[in-house]
């Protein structure tokens, strides 16, 4: 079956392609054949090895050729940040079903909405299978009246590069640096993060940083490399190199919610900066700290020095979840799933 995917893909957003890798590889496995909307299709063809086409130009054509369309994953479904965005991924969730092809949303967080946003999704989620990849999502689509499956988010099986295993070495990770992963736009954790940073530099503990959007969190870098001039800046142009840069730290602290995510793709312990109920959602789940605004700062600082491991059972049971997700979306595309 030829299923064409929605969502914020080749973009440079690291988070979301680790999702689209997950996605993917999961999707052809189980003997779909993917298609990919993207910002910059040749980038997502080279990166993926999948179909691509343009999310505007190339829509309505790869809609007609498709057997179905999933809109998802990631936290497309809010207008929190753009009211643009949500007429964008409803509009296409629209034109799927006016062309009766079978859709899915998939991997989903749900919100924030406005009023209005929340009345649009409604009425365009009618009758649409949804599986959502967090508690807080669920309860929001119970109140909106829709039943939804709990899953995880699929860059939690996104395929290890060569030379990587999610076993290597706590013993060199004990020597590790702290990985920071800041995102621009959120002041005030990213001053919590420079803090942490400025703290444990002093201490002589190691440290470095990583941008998961370079655009976007790139100044939030600097900043950090300001308060810790000793901090190594790992440059990340491909998922699998955010792993790469990840792979020694001895704990994680990110704001951006996949390098919360990566770091459970890699066992290693990890506390989460909370701008969005998405994030929050995710931590609970995975049994993780969570730290929202005004972060207490020497709450941070001393767990960070204790740099506790990732709660192995909560991780294990959101990668079964990702699994069996994906398990349900291959059987909902062909009509044997409820």
């Amino acid at each position: 079956m030829r299923v064409l995917l929605s969502g914020y893909y080749g973009a440079g957003n690291l988070g979301d392609e680790a999702l689209l890798a997950g996605l993917a590889a999961g999707l052809i496995a189980r003997g779909h054949e993917p298609v990919v909307l993207s910002v910059d299709p040749a980038a997502t063809r080279a990166l993926h090895g999948v179909a691509a086409v343009h999310r505007y130009s190339g829509l309505l054509p790869a809609l007609l050729r498709a057997d179905a369309l999933v809109s998802g994953g990631g936290g497309l479904l809010q207008d929190a940040t753009s009211g643009r965005s949500l007429a964008y991924y409803l509009g296409t969730l629209r034109l799927a079903r006016a062309l009766r092809k079978r859709t899915v949303v998939y991997g989903q967080s749900l919100g924030p909405f406005t009023t209005s946003g929340r009345e649009r999704t409604r009425r365009a989620l009618t009758d649409v299978p949804l599986a959502l990849r967090d508690k807080e999502s669920v309860a929001l689509a119970s109140g909106m009246g829709f039943r939804s499956v709990l899953v995880a988010d699929p860059a939690l099986l996104m395929p290890l590069p060569p030379g990587l295993s999610q076993d290597d070495g706590p013993g060199r990770r004990a020597g590790g640096p702290v990985v920071l992963a800041p995102r621009g736009g959120q002041e005030a954790l990213n001053d919590a993060l420079a803090g942490l940073a400025r703290t444990l530099a002093a201490e002589g503990v190691p440290l470095a940083a990583i941008a998961f959007q370079p655009r976007q969190d790139g100044p939030a870098v600097a900043k950090l490399a300001e308060a810790a001039p000793s901090i190594a800046v790992r440059a990340a142009a491909t998922p699998a190199e955010a792993l790469f840069a990840m792979s020694d730290a001895r704990y994680v602290v990110s704001v951006r919610l996949h390098g919360c995510i990566l770091a459970a793709r890699l066992g290693i312990g990890f506390a989460g900066l909370s701008y969005d109920p998405k994030v929050k959602g995710f931590l609970s789940q995975a049994a993780a700290p969570a730290f929202t605004a005004p972060v207490d700062e020497r709450a941070l600082v001393n767990l960070v020095r204790a740099a506790p491991p990732a709660a192995a059972h909560a991780v294990d049971h959101l990668t079964r979840l990702a699994d069996e997700g994906l398990d349900w979306l291959a059987a909902t595309l062909t009509g044997g799933a409820v």
